[in-house]
């Protein structure tokens, strides 16, 4: 389970996406008025009733369809036939997985709408062309806008529904620029962002790396020694900074514009505990790892960075903390049959368009 939630995160996420018309949603609405789509084909649950609702907001069947769809497409790509009702752990299925995993994505979009509306932040005029020239350009992709179209249906939610995914990438960005941006009020108190700093064990430096997993004896000496020369350069050198940078060209690795912020969290052990014990501007002796080795360069704190993985924690922990409550058609809904039943519709719907173009 770790693995895929630590994804929501990268990437966060990475692939983190809010879908369409939830805040408009009534708890009164409770069975939907909506017929269309696949996902209403496959369970019969109307696409804008609600499912469950997350700290008292109401969560469509949509969305949280949309996003068990994408996890049992993540799960296939990654690992083949499932079958769904096999035991993943003790105590859980495939199945259960999936819809647990859609469960915390559409729980972490729910505490991203009410930072939103708290705190006042909207898509400015420059989001809002930058969405409308994706979509130009996903246009232009598939010929057409009618061929487009079909696409969206193919996924199984409407149109007016993809519109606020991608919305919703670019309003994630937006909370996290505020949260790093100093005077915001979504900024950390300057105690509380080194409390954090302290207690995550975070650094900053600017690394060369080369990976070294799997090489024989001789390769890995000969590796060692071409860094522990490029370490003798940078030590030895009065502009560190743009040696390293001229030495990541040579070796063929794209030089970062900022320097990595890092903890034992998020990277390798051996790589922070060396990375520690250097004074600011000072060069790493080569720094073995399990992946590979590195020499670094250890930088002030970037308080932009921390500030954004500060963000990051708060917002995993209203994710936690959230009261979930379900309707009985949540419950009823197995994994299984959705995810086998949507790709048969899918098939046909393609047959379909195909057929009147």
């Amino acid at each position: 389970m770790k693995k895929l939630w630590i994804r929501l995160c990268a990437g966060v996420l990475a692939a983190l996406v809010l879908t369409a018309g939830v805040s408009a949603l009534s708890d009164r609405l409770t069975g939907g008025r909506r017929t269309d789509g696949l996902f209403y084909q496959v369970t019969g649950i109307r696409p804008d009733a609600r499912l469950l609702s997350v700290d008292g907001r109401a969560v469509s069947a949509e969305e949280y369809l949309y996003w068990l769809a994408y996890d049992c497409e993540y799960l296939t790509a990654n690992m083949g036939s499932i079958d769904w009702n096999a035991p993943l752990t003790e105590d859980m299925t495939y199945g259960e997985y999936a819809k647990t995993d859609a469960l915390e994505t559409v729980k972490l979009f729910s505490a991203v709408r009410r930072i939103a509306e708290e705190n006042d932040v909207t898509l400015t005029k420059e989001d809002l062309t930058l969405l409308q020239k994706q979509k130009d350009d996903y246009i232009s992709y598939y010929g057409s806008e009618e061929v487009y179209r079909q696409q969206v249906a193919l996924m199984g939610i409407s149109e007016e529904a993809f519109d606020r995914v991608n919305e919703g990438y670019l309003l994630l960005d937006r909370i996290g620029e505020l949260a790093a941006t100093e005077g915001s009020d979504l900024y950390p108190a300057v105690k509380e962002l080194a409390a954090f700093a302290a207690e995550g064990g975070y650094v900053t430096a600017r690394l060369l790396y080369l990976p070294a997993a799997g090489l024989d004896e001789e390769a890995d000496a000969s590796l060692q020694a071409l860094m522990e020369d490029y370490s003798r350069q940078l030590q030895e050198s009065s502009d560190a900074y743009a040696l390293m940078g001229q030495l990541a060209e040579e070796l063929g690795m794209e030089q970062a514009e900022e320097p990595s912020t890092f903890s034992a969290d998020t990277a390798e052990a051996a790589l922070v505990q060396a990375v520690t014990a250097l004074e600011e501007g000072a060069v790493s002796d080569v720094i073995r790892t399990e992946s590979g080795f590195y020499v670094a360069i250890r930088c002030p704190v970037d308080s932009a960075a921390l500030a954004r993985a500060w963000f990051s924690q708060q917002l995993l922990q209203t994710r936690r903390d959230a009261a979930v409550t379900y309707s009985r058609r949540y419950h009823s809904i197995d994994t299984g049959a959705f995810y086998s039943g949507l790709l048969e519709q899918r098939q046909a719907l393609a047959q379909q368009f195909t057929a009147e173009r």
